[in-house]
C-alpha cells in the first residue's frame, strides 16, 4: 500500500458517502484534515479479521471484497465495496478488534479517517454529535439487515440438515428394501413355477415394502403430496395420461402381431387373446379375476414405491439440469430390476414402460395418472393382448 496525494478532496468523497450524509459541510472541512488516501494492489489486504480497529474507510476508486473466516471451512466472499462505500463504522459504537478482512479485487484507492479524529471532532464540535447520532443509527440498521440475513442463512442450514437427515434415511429403507428382495429372490423362481402366479411374489413383497415407505414418509418431515399423494388435477391427469397411454396400447397390440409372426409357439394365436379360445397345441392362462383385482389394488401402491417415493425422492435430492431423467432413470433401474427374477424380457419391458410412467409423473406430480395408466397398460398388455411370452 502507499500513501497518495489528495488529487480527490477527501471531504469531497464523505460527501458522496452515505454514511456522512448528514454531516455539515464545516465538519467534514475540519475532520478530513486528519484524514489519507491509501492505495491498495490487488489481492492486498486492507483490513484483517482480528487486528485493532483504528480508522473508518470510504472507498474512493476500485472494487473490494469482505471476506470472513469460517470456523471450519474457510473464508468466504460475503459483500463488495465499489466508490463511495464505507467499511469499519461498527468501531465507532464498539472498539475492538476487526470482525471481516477486507481485500483489494482491483487496484483500490481508500480515505482512511481515524476514529479518534472522529471521536475528538464530536467532543469539540457538539454539531457533530447529531451527525454521529445519524451515523448510529446506520450502524444499527445495517446491524438489522445482519440480523436479517443471519436468520435467512439458519433458515437455509436447518433446510440442509433436514435434506441431509431425510436422505439418511432413504438411504437405510433403500438397503433394508433391497438386502429383504435379495433374501426373498432366491426362493421366487421355484415359487412362480409351483404356484404358476407372479403375483404371489410381488402382491407380499409391495405390501412390505410400503410399510417401510410409510415410515420413511411418516418421519420425513415432508408433506404427503411430495410423494405424489394428492388429488389435485386428479380429472385432468386421468384423461391425459389415458390419451398418452392409448398409443402404447397400439404398440402392445403390434408387438403381438410381431410375436405370433416370429415366435413358433405363438403361431395362430389370436392377437387380442383374453377370451379367445386358445389354439391348437398352445397353451393360454385362464383370466383369475381375483389376481386381476389385486393388481388393480396393488399398482397404486408399486407406484408409490417406484414413482412417488423413488424418483421423487431422487429429483429432490440430485441436483443439475438433468437431475429429473437421472431419476427417472435411476428409479427404472430398480424398478426393471424387480422384475428381472420373472424373465430377462419382462424386465425389459418394464423398464421401457417405466421410463414413459416416469416421465408422466415428473410431469404430473401426482400418482393419480401414473398409476390409471398403470392398471390400463398393463392390464391390455397381459390380459387382453397376453404378451405372457414375455415372461
Amino acid at each position: 500500500m502507499s500513501p497518495v496525494a489528495d488529487n480527490m478532496p477527501a471531504h469531497a468523497l464523505m460527501k458522496q458517502s452515505d454514511f456522512f450524509r448528514g454531516c455539515e459541510d464545516r465538519d467534514l472541512l475540519a475532520l478530513a484534515g486528519a484524514t489519507r488516501f491509501v492505495t491498495y494492489a490487488p489481492d492486498e489486504d486492507i483490513v484483517c479479521e482480528g487486528e485493532d480497529a483504528l480508522d473508518v474507510f470510504v472507498v474512493a476508486s476500485g472494487e473490494a471484497a469482505v471476506w470472513k473466516e469460517a470456523a471450519t471451512a474457510g473464508k468466504f466472499e460475503i459483500a463488495r465495496l465499489n466508490p463511495g462505500d464505507s467499511f469499519g463504522e461498527m468501531a465507532l459504537l464498539d472498539p475492538g478488534k476487526r470482525s471481516a478482512t477486507v481485500r483489494a479485487v482491483s487496484e483500490v484507492k481508500v480515505l482512511a479517517i481515524p476514529i479518534e479524529s472522529i471521536v475528538a471532532l464530536a467532543q469539540s464540535r457538539p454539531s457533530f454529535v447529531h451527525a454521529l447520532v445519524g451515523l448510529a443509527r446506520q450502524v444499527a440498521a445495517r446491524l438489522r439487515t445482519s440480523n436479517s440475513t443471519a436468520v435467512e442463512s439458519l433458515d437455509r442450514a436447518l433446510k440442509e440438515e433436514r435434506t441431509r437427515t431425510t436422505m439418511g434415511k432413504f438411504t437405510f429403507m433403500l438397503i433394508v428394501t433391497y438386502s429383504l428382495y435379495t433374501w426373498i429372490l432366491g426362493t421366487a423362481t421355484q415359487m412362480k413355477e409351483m404356484l404358476g402366479r407372479s403375483e404371489f411374489i410381488t402382491v407380499p413383497a409391495v405390501i412390505i415394502i410400503t410399510g417401510i415407505l410409510a415410515w420413511f414418509m411418516r418421519t420425513s418431515g415432508y408433506p404427503a403430496s411430495f410423494f405424489g399423494i394428492s388429488l389435485r388435477d386428479a380429472r385432468r391427469h386421468t384423461l391425459e395420461a389415458l390419451a398418452f397411454t392409448f398409443p402404447l396400447m397400439v404398440v402392445a397390440v403390434l408387438l403381438k402381431m410381431l410375436l405370433v409372426a416370429v415366435v413358433p409357439s405363438m403361431q395362430g394365436q389370436p392377437v387380442l387373446q383374453m377370451f379367445a379360445e386358445p389354439a391348437p397345441g398352445a397353451v393360454s392362462a385362464a383370466f383369475n379375476p381375483w389376481l386381476t383385482l389385486a393388481y388393480v389394488v396393488f399398482v397404486p401402491f408399486q407406484e408409490l414405491i417406484y414413482r412417488g417415493s423413488l424418483q421423487g425422492a431422487l429429483a429432490h435430492f440430485l441436483t443439475g439440469k438433468w437431475r429429473s431423467w437421472l431419476a427417472i432413470i435411476g428409479s427404472n433401474i430398480i424398478f426393471s430390476a424387480a422384475h428381472l427374477y420373472i424373465s430377462p424380457g419382462l424386465s425389459i419391458t418394464a423398464f421401457v414402460a417405466g421410463i414413459f410412467w416416469g416421465w408422466l409423473y415428473a410431469r404430473q406430480k401426482t400418482l393419480v395418472g401414473v398409476s390409471v395408466s398403470h392398471v390400463i397398460l398393463g392390464f391390455w398388455g397381459f390380459e387382453v393382448v397376453d404378451l405372457g411370452v414375455l415372461e
